[in-house]
This record gives C-alpha cells, sequence and structure tokens, in this order.
C-alpha cells in the first residue's frame, strides 16, 4: 500500500519520485542530509527560510548542522518575502527553503532567477500545500528548468518538496506521517 501510495502521490504532483518517511520534520530533514551526502552542502552551509514557520523547518535545517537565515514574510501572503531574499545571500548560502502557508504558493520567477543566479537549490515545504496549483502565463516560466506547465502543482516546483500527513493537515494519515517528492534521481 505504501508503494501505491508513493506511486499515486508522483503522479497527482506530477513527479518522477515520492518517498514515504515518517513525518514531515523527517522529509525536510532526509533532503538536507541527501543533499549533504551528495556534497552539495556542508556543515555550518545556510539555507534561507521565512522567519514565520513552524518550528520543524528551522529544526530540520539546525538538525543538519546547517545555518538557518531567517527573511520576514510577505505582510500580504505570510509566505516568504522573496524581494527581501537577495540581500541574505552569503558565499555560504546553498539553497532557499519556500513554506506554502494556507495552500497559497510561495513562487514566482524572480524566486527562479536568485537561485539560478546564485546556484542555490530551492526546497519547498509543501506541509500546508498539498494540490495547490501554481500559474504562470509568462513567456520566461515556459523555458525555466523548475516551472514547466502554464499549471504546476506546489511540490515540484523546487528541486524536492517534503510533505506532512499529520492529521490535521490538508491530507491527513491516521497519525504521524510525511513524504519527499523530487524528479531528482540522485
Amino acid at each position: 500500500r505504501v508503494k501505491k501510495f508513493e506511486s499515486d502521490l508522483a503522479q497527482f504532483i506530477g513527479v518522477k519520485h515520492a518517498i514515504a518517511v515518517g513525518n514531515g520534520l523527517d522529509a525536510l530533514r532526509l533532503i538536507l542530509r541527501g543533499y549533504i551526502e551528495m556534497g552539495l552542502m556542508k556543515e555550518g552551509d545556510e539555507v534561507i527560510v521565512p522567519a514565520n514557520t513552524y518550528i520543524a523547518t528551522i529544526l530540520a535545517i539546525s538538525d543538519n548542522r546547517l545555518k538557518p537565515v531567517l527573511v520576514e514574510p510577505d505582510i500580504n501572503t505570510y509566505n516568504l518575502d522573496i524581494s527581501l531574499v537577495e540581500n541574505h545571500i552569503t558565499p555560504r548560502t546553498r539553497a532557499i527553503m519556500v513554506v506554502h502557508l494556507y495552500g497559497q504558493i510561495c513562487w514566482n520567477e524572480q524566486l527562479e532567477r536568485i537561485a539560478e543566479k546564485y546556484n542555490l537549490k530551492i526546497i519547498e515545504d509543501n506541509a500546508q500545500a498539498i494540490g495547490a496549483i501554481y500559474s504562470s502565463t509568462t513567456t520566461w516560466a515556459r523555458v525555466s528548468r523548475r516551472v514547466t506547465s502554464p499549471s504546476q502543482r506546489s511540490g515540484s516546483l523546487g528541486d524536492a518538496a517534503a510533505f506532512s500527513f499529520y492529521p490535521g493537515k490538508n491530507l491527513g494519515a491516521l497519525g504521524d506521517s510525511g513524504a519527499v517528492t523530487t524528479n531528482d534521481d540522485a
């Protein structure tokens, strides 16, 4: 049943891989651990993250001995204020972790341009937005390596995404549960 759920989740999100894990915190931890094991991050590297998020988002970073760099939210959406991200990038920055709050996707072309410019991974904390669709009609989005269609589900936009299926989430399990989605075979 887990394999079937993973297959169905990958198809629903629109990615090649979905891997079930114990909970949303484990999903975030394992994404970062994977990048460390691949040599893309190391102890002391920085991950930009919204200042108003659940503690699990920060714990995943600090548990991997990475440094969270807090960026204030956009007052209209409470998502990460993407216009402030570039001011917080240093030579140690390796990733931007966006958190899609209240079903609102935290994504735009500026975020992608920043990630490309500084060679940063984008990790989605998708614990509150499973099924949300990002719609872009701009020409640039159609040639983006991340946004591959005019309407794309959260959890398929970044390099990897974490899901929580805690009973109170949009899609809840009978107990704690989570998943990682990605198109990255490694």
